[in-house]
């Protein structure tokens, strides 16, 4: 008999694993492909990125052992010589954002204070997560994107739009709170995160993302030169006795050491799902979950990007979406995936009109609005490693004069002669295939990952707004990536192909 594909899930959601547990490993497995981004420090190649010059001054700054550890991000994972655990984002991440993450355990009662600046950047969310279900997901209320944290009295918020970026008042207080919400929410305090009665262990911080040209990678300081004369955050506590508590007092006694974030399967559980005869008829296990066919689909959980992505499509119905966001997603954001592989063609073509956004990156003066606040592509490796390969955000994608872009995924060596921007097209190195360490690792395979960050809710295309996978290109329209695979001979000979210009 065949194993049934929910069993197989079954048994491999046992792998699921708390997301920040300290796990990370002296002496692991590091892909090739990231030691050699290690190695070389790149400088950026393309206009928005932050250099290994900037990197380093960002972490020479605020990688002070704090509550929120950091900087995190894959700029700090690739560019430094010897990163800790905790600055490996390695669960599916972007090439733009800097994390200052931590967990920490808040006594029952006790009351955290954390002190700030905005920085400047275009987008700047505070999130913090209880740990459900074996993993770490959203605490009610315990996502601030920028724009709705209430700036100090006399200081302004400038991720509003119209509102002056370059103010130099700019202070918010947020609080974290070991108790749990009054009932009635009009005696809730703004820029507070309730986190019910009892000890609570939480996961969270703050994302930054593009910080301004000349700003290193927080956007709270210059990107050369002595660093500013105050921090970015600073924080104390109150314990439940009304004990006040130091910033020092308040690291000792609530921190916990972060490590890197286990992958939510390992590499034996996912050559199982790889390997499964019940898998949809249209795989195979040199492929699979990829198909010929396979296009974009939003994820709205781990259950469904990790294991559903293989079952047949009735079975995959059947598959409950969380009603809170897992794997320390940004509830605020619709991401996109896509499996493909080479087994298909060398080259994977996609096409789609791209969002408006603020770009801010020039130290534009004043906050534009947008249809999202931020949008980018990656090409990464299997959850089972998580590393981001390659990949462009917004400000980086060229559009045509009706507002669409062309993105081709392929390996260097691959890359057409007409696949460059002035043409109009936007390349992405496919990357080395799962990052597995071992001889299984399939280097035909590939996965993109899309994010619109905090699309608008009235616009009618906003991903969010679909109800149900079949509605997803529907109510995306335009803005919906359709791609196919295709040869370098045929790209330098036709283009992008006429059904999808």
């Amino acid at each position: 008999m065949k194993p049934n594909q929910l069993t197989i899930l079954t048994g491999a959601l046992t792998t699921v694993c708390a997301f920040s547990t300290p796990a990370f490993a002296e002496g692991e497995f590091v892909d090739p492909f990231t030691a050699a981004n290690r190695a070389a420090a790149n400088a950026p190649t393309r206009i928005g990125d932050v250099s290994a010059a900037v990197t380093v001054r960002t972490d020479e700054r605020y990688n002070t052992g704090s509550l929120f550890s950091g900087p995190r991000g894959w700029n700090y994972w690739n560019y430094l010589t010897d990163p800790q655990g905790y600055q490996n984002p390695n669960l599916w991440p972007d090439k733009r954002p800097t994390y200052l993450l931590g967990e920490m355990t808040l006594p029952a009662g006790a009351e955290l204070t954390v002190r700030g600046w905005f920085p400047h950047v275009r987008f700047f969310n505070f999130s913090i997560y209880l740990f459900e279900r074996n993993t770490f997901v959203n605490a009610a209320g315990g996502s601030m994107d920028g724009y709705d944290i209430e700036p100090d009295p006399g200081s302004t918020n400038p991720y509003r739009v119209g509102a002056d970026r370059g103010a130099k008042e700019r202070n918010f207080t947020i609080r974290m709170i070991a108790k749990a919400a009054p009932a009635n929410p009009a005696e809730r305090a703004k820029n507070t995160v309730y986190l019910g009665d009892g000890n609570q262990t939480v996961f969270g911080g703050f994302r930054m993302y593009v910080s301004d040209k000349g700003y290193d990678g927080t956007g709270w300081g210059p990107g050369a030169g002595p660093a500013h004369n105050k921090p970015g955050l600073t924080y104390e506590a109150t314990l439940a006795d009304g004990t006040k508590l130091t910033e020092a007092e308040a690291t000792k006694s609530f921190g916990k050491r972060m490590g890197e974030t286990p992958p939510p399967i390992g590499a034996d559980e996912w050559y199982k799902l790889v390997n499964n005869p019940a898998n949809n008829p249209a795989m195979t296990p040199a492929s699979a979950p990829a198909t010929k066919d396979s296009q974009f689909f939003l994820f709205t959980g781990l259950k469904d990007a990790v294991f559903g992505a293989f079952m047949p499509p009735a079975e995959r119905a059947k598959i409950v979406k969380p009603a809170k966001s897992e794997g320390a997603a940004n509830a605020s954001t619709a991401y996109l995936i896509n499996y493909i592989s080479r087994q298909f063609g060398p080259l994977y073509v996609f096409r789609a009109k791209l969002p408006t956004f603020p770009d801010t990156w020039a130290n534009t003066p004043t906050m534009p609005d947008g249809e999202v606040q931020y949008w980018s592509v990656g090409a990464m490796a299997s959850f089972t490693n998580g590393s981001l390969w390659d990949g462009v955000f917004d400000m980086q994608v060229p559009v045509d004069k009706d507002g669409y872009y062309t993105i081709l995924v392929c390996l260097p060596e691959d890359r057409p002669m007409n696949a460059t921007t002035e043409n109009g097209i936007t390349w992405i190195n496919w990357g080395p295939g799962e990052g597995i360490g071992d001889a299984r690792n399939r280097k035909d395979w590939g996965a993109l990952l899309m994010r619109f960050m905090v699309p608008k809710q009235d616009w009618p295309h906003n991903p969010l707004n679909a109800q149900n996978p079949q509605e997803l290109s529907t109510v995306m329209g335009p803005y919906y990536p359709k791609g196919y695979y295709a040869t370098k001979a045929e790209f330098e000979r036709e283009g992008v192909r006429k059904s999808h210009r």
